[in-house]
């Protein structure tokens, strides 16, 4: 297991290119609410709460939600460029192991400008995954972000 988290860090490190002039480092955390297509009978509702660190839009979650009569902990890295995906492992209250995986689109809502400090951030996001059952969820996150710059010239 130890070995699959340094594997998962050096592919979220890798798969972002930052430069120092537009270095949108952030931090956030919220809830993650949804509906579970198929499993067992009973209730259908995602309950949860996700949150990680991020460059831009590529992210490292750890998240934990209640789905399916048992609670599931998981890692995941989150990447985008136009649609974003969920790749990751987690494990249920029975011992379980399952993947994580996905496809999601979010906006996320914060001031735009040139500057090195950080701002209050939030984002909302929607996607369907695979966590051991079928998923549709959304979730609201907020936490601090450096603006996005766009350099013109």
């Amino acid at each position: 297991m130890r070995s699959l988290a340094i594997v998962l860090v050096l592919l979220v490190i890798s798969s972002s290119r930052v430069d120092a002039e537009n270095d949108t480092r952030n931090v956030l955390i919220g809830p993650v609410l949804g509906i579970r297509l198929g499993g067992h009978d009973g209730p259908r509702g995602v309950f949860g709460v996700e949150g990680g660190v991020g460059i831009g839009p590529q992210r490292l979650n750890l998240g934990v939600e209640h789905r399916d009569g048992k609670l599931f902990s998981y890692i995941e890295i989150d990447p985008w460029f136009v649609l974003g995906g969920s790749v990751g492992v987690g494990i249920d209250s029975d011992g379980e192991a399952a993947p994580v995986l996905g496809l999601w689109e979010g906006i996320m809502f914060k001031p735009y400008g040139c500057s090195d400090r950080y701002e209050t951030a939030v984002t909302m996001a929607a996607g369907y995954r695979y966590t051991g059952v079928h998923e549709l969820y959304v979730t609201v996150k907020a936490g601090e972000s450096q603006p996005v710059c766009f350099n013109l010239r």
